[in-house]
């Protein structure tokens, strides 16, 4: 009973619009306080442990690496190059407005950067070549979600560490359901051109692929370089984030020139004003956590759900729901640190692998970055495009329900997000 307090005061926080990092460190506090085997100096110990950790060092990094790249002209590039490849397509230019993403989300690991980097650029070509706003500024929205789904991933950094599974294996799994979703959405793109031949203009032609390969090798060299070396295993993770912010100042600064020192001051700024909230966050996250786990509510949910529910299939799509609700009002980072050593140990019994889960979870929670009315991706686009949050979502509903079907695919085809790390080792 106590934990069903301490829950339901963090959602009464959130509703109120208490910040989600004193909403959940209130919520860990507070079955202290009323007379559980918790207390405060446990409660503290948590946060203190969860933070003094070197996976999640990473997550910083990526953000400053992607911060660096979006100033310093490599998005500008990845997308260029990603034109040059699609663009002879019908619908080329929106297909090209996905692959960019996916690009640029292999270098910064965040959604709402991806839209910011790609979308900036993306949405004045696509509307001056004859596309609809409202459906490149819902392309672009549901896209951006590919920047936590394709590797590497801060939400996967994140799991990595609230389920003690290895980081290297959540990026090689993710590259499967990655290209799985990008696709689903790419065909999207070329039927909508095919649809509307009549009226969109393609500037297909103009530049050779061999002539974008040239302008854009450093610019694509870093995602190669990057996720190469993790899966080769020459770096972790983590050291890896900390080539990238190397690797990008070199190609900012010295190669094309676009990033001053002044402006590597700002960089600093906004990334340290991004990432101050997200390990707030990730240290009271999970000391929440950590007290859920003294007072037994897995095993107690666990138990509960075991005597309910035989189906696998049926679990599987019980948590998806669960997800997919969790992912429409509460911020990404916090649910995946409160909800998996929640459900983590549910599925156990099942056979669900914590690999396979990981991607589970970061696909639906992906898919809240799209969806209102938290959706962070979708309030970036409007402030990009000026359009409404409703209009947004109007354009949302057939690429939304196309990231559904991938969540599906990635639930039941557990091998999709399997296979490359077993062969990994």
């Amino acid at each position: 009973m106590v934990a069903v307090y301490s829950l339901a005061f963090f959602l009464l926080a959130l509703l109120l619009s208490i910040p989600v990092a004193f909403a959940l460190g209130f919520a860990a506090f507070l079955p202290g306080w009323i007379g559980a085997p918790t207390n405060a100096g446990q409660v503290v110990r948590s946060v203190v442990t969860a933070l003094d950790s070197f996976p999640l060092l990473a997550v910083p990094l990526f953000i400053l690496a992607g911060e660096i790249m979006t100033q310093g002209g490599l998005a500008k590039r990845l997308f260029s190059f990603a034109d040059a490849i699609f663009g002879r397509f019908r619908g080329g230019l929106a297909m090209s407005t996905v692959a960019a993403c996916m690009l640029f989300g292999a270098i910064s690991g965040s959604s709402p950067a991806t839209v910011a980097a790609i979308g900036s650029m993306a949405v004045p070509l696509l509307t001056a070549r004859g596309y609809d706003l409202r459906f490149a500024t819902a392309l672009v929205t549901a896209a951006g979600t590919l920047g936590v789904i394709v590797p590497p991933s801060i939400p996967m950094i994140i799991y990595g560490m609230a389920a003690q599974v290895s980081v290297s294996a959540l990026f090689i799994g993710g590259i499967i359901p990655a290209i799985l979703i990008g696709g689903l959405l790419m065909v999207y793109a070329h039927l909508y051109g095919r649809r509307n031949a009549d009226r969109i203009t393609s500037d297909a032609g103009k530049v050779s692929a061999w002539s974008a390969l040239k302008t854009s090798f450093w610019a694509l060299a870093a995602p190669i370089f990057v996720l190469g070396g993790i899966y080769a295993g020459a770096f972790t993770p983590t050291e890896a984030a900390a080539i990238a912010c190397v690797y990008g100042t070199f190609v900012a600064m010295a190669i094309f020139r676009e990033l001053t020192p002044r402006g590597m001051g700002a960089v600093l700024v906004n990334t340290a004003l991004t990432i101050a909230p997200i390990l707030i966050i990730a240290g009271t996250g999970a000391a929440l956590g950590r007290v859920l786990t003294l007072l037994q509510v897995p095993s107690a949910l666990g138990e509960f759900v075991g005597g309910a529910i035989d189906d696998p299939i049926i679990l599987l799509l019980m948590i998806n729901l669960i997800l997919l609700g969790v992912g429409m009002v509460m911020e990404t980072l916090s649910a995946i640190i409160v909800l998996t050593p929640i459900l983590l140990p549910v599925l156990a019994p099942y056979g669900v692998d914590p690999v396979h889960f990981g991607l589970i979870m970061v696909v639906n929670l992906a898919i809240g970055f799209a969806t209102p009315p938290v959706g962070v991706n979708i309030y970036v686009a409007s402030g990009i495009t000026k359009l409404s949050v409703l209009q947004i979502c109007r354009g949302l509903v057939v690429p939304v329900a196309l990231l559904i079907v991938g969540l599906l695919v990635v639930t039941y085809v557990p091998g999709l997000t399997l296979w490359l790390p077993t062969l990994a080792g």
